[in-house]
């Protein structure tokens, strides 16, 4: 799989006068399970993926939330991205193991994405 390195905003209205700040993660797909980096160097298993008749579907494990018919590594990250915002993703680092030092993961082996998604 080659390595794809895309970035994303996933923006809401701010106020108008208001700057808005985000937080950075990047998403890594290297096969069977998305999982997220934040600026700290923390990872997490963010969705299970599964894969079949060339269509991929997604299951977060914060809250279950499933979608699916995805043609394209890449168009399931941004699925994923879409979902996604700053408070759940904080909540996961809180409450999921950090695998950042599990060692096992070749995060370099599929596409990834990089994201700034707003905090309210």
């Amino acid at each position: 799989m080659p390595r794809s390195g895309k970035e994303i905003a996933i923006n809401h209205a701010p106020g108008q006068d208001q700057l808005q700040k985000v937080r950075c993660y990047t998403l890594f797909f290297p096969g069977g399970r998305v999982y997220a980096g934040d600026t700290e160097g923390h990872l997490i298993a963010l969705a299970l993926v599964s894969h079949r008749h060339g269509r991929y579907s997604y299951t977060l494990e914060g809250n279950g939330f499933t979608a699916g018919g995805l043609d394209s590594a890449h168009a399931l990250l941004e699925a994923i991205a879409r979902q996604l915002t700053a408070e759940y993703v904080e909540a996961q680092f809180h409450h999921s193991p950090d695998l950042a030092r599990a060692d096992v993961f070749d995060l370099t082996a599929g596409p990834h994405l990089n994201i700034r998604l707003p905090i309210a």
